[in-house]
């Protein structure tokens, strides 16, 4: 509960900082565009990462899989870090970026039909297991 508090207060930290760069950046032009790009661009990332584990933080304790999950944070984590690294330094090529980040989320989207499909199937042998359903 203490990490999703954390995630939380992040992300709303993230959200009025946004906020407040956006204000500050219309009304007085406090930094070049292309900063100005990049850091809500980076900002939008870090957000939807703490978003993502807010949501796996929830589910990890009622999970049996949890290296699934660890795994699954994994991968968000190394892209979210990679995106974050093109958006300022640019360290791969643009079609070697695109084509990492596609077998990431290739990853990400096995990985979650995988536990989609397994907690499902063990939910209903648990139900019969405890006797609730025949």
């Amino acid at each position: 509960m203490i990490r999703t508090r954390i995630l939380l207060f992040s992300l709303i930290g993230m959200g009025v900082v946004a906020a407040l760069l956006g204000l500050a950046q219309m009304w007085g032009n406090v930094m070049e565009w292309a900063v100005f790009v990049r850091t809500m661009g980076t900002i939008i990332v870090l957000g939807t990462l703490a978003s993502f584990l807010i949501a796996v933080d929830y589910d990890i304790p009622a999970s049996r899989r949890k290296w699934l999950l660890f795994l699954l944070c994994g991968l968000a984590l190394g892209a979210g870090g990679l995106i974050v690294a093109q958006i300022w330094a640019q360290i791969l090529d643009w079609p070697v970026f695109i084509k990492v980040l596609i077998t990431l989320a290739v990853g990400v989207g096995l990985i979650g039909f995988i536990l989609a499909v397994a907690e499902d199937f063990g939910t209903g042998k648990k139900l019969r297991d405890n006797h609730y359903i025949d």
